[in-house]
């Protein structure tokens, strides 16, 4: 029993410290592809990228997470800044914007900001911490995991209509909803893709222990103000 103790502390070391090598080296990798960026022609790619994603998007996942190059890592930051802003503006109310405000509300500010950067950066964790098959950076995590949650990406863009008319929240709620669906079923076969795993029962196992763990984490997150 002491041995078993023993080997599971190891093993949860030994990860940990594989996370946080991980962890240093896409710190150091999201500096240097934000270095010199040519907003034009990272529209240009993004663009393409969402259109390869539309065209065949298993296809496209499935490539990304046995991308060991990581050449869609630089899209995958633009699309979570995209996100976060779009997340942000769509938190703001122009109508009843007072400068008096904004000290009170400035923490809860941060805290939009921060969601969507931390529903990725966690999900990659639990799915690269999880993975004991066929072990992929955690930059290859970020991008593929970044690469599912495109359609929730899309849908907080599309929810951006409520500023200018709130009668269409009802369209735009109907949309999230659906590409929260879509998000849910691309992210599944991200799991199975990056885990090497050709057996739908062992993949829906690893998917249900992912989402499980994500739930927790979620919910220990929330009583912090941080909704992702």
């Amino acid at each position: 029993m002491e041995e078993n103790q023993n080997e599971i502390k190891q093993e949860v070391s030994a990860a940990t410290e594989e996370l946080k090598n991980e962890t240093v080296d896409t710190v150091k990798q999201v500096k240097e592809s934000m270095k010199n960026v040519n907003v034009k022609e990272e529209a240009k790619v993004t663009k393409g990228f969402v259109s390869e994603m539309f065209k065949n998007p298993l296809g496209k996942i499935k490539e990304i997470a046995n991308d060991s190059s990581n050449t869609n890592f630089k899209t995958a930051i633009i699309l979570v800044i995209i996100w976060t802003v779009a997340s942000l503006l769509g938190s703001i109310s122009f109508k009843y914007f007072s400068w008096k405000l904004l000290g009170s509300t400035l923490l809860s500010y941060i805290k939009i900001i921060l969601a969507p950067l931390l529903t990725v950066v966690i999900m990659s964790a639990i799915i690269f911490l999880l993975n004991k098959k066929e072990k992929k950076s955690l930059i290859t995590v970020l991008t593929t995991v970044t690469t599912a949650k495109l359609p929730v990406i899309i849908a907080e863009v599309i929810s951006l209509l409520v500023l200018f008319s709130s009668s269409i929240v009802k369209i735009t709620n109907k949309i999230s909803g659906f590409c929260s669906i879509i998000s849910t079923v691309f992210l599944y076969f991200a799991i199975r893709d990056l885990y090497g795993e050709k057996e739908e029962k062992v993949s829906f196992k690893n998917f249900v222990i992912v989402e499980a763990i994500y739930v927790v984490v979620s919910f220990v997150i929330s009583y912090l103000g941080i909704y992702i």
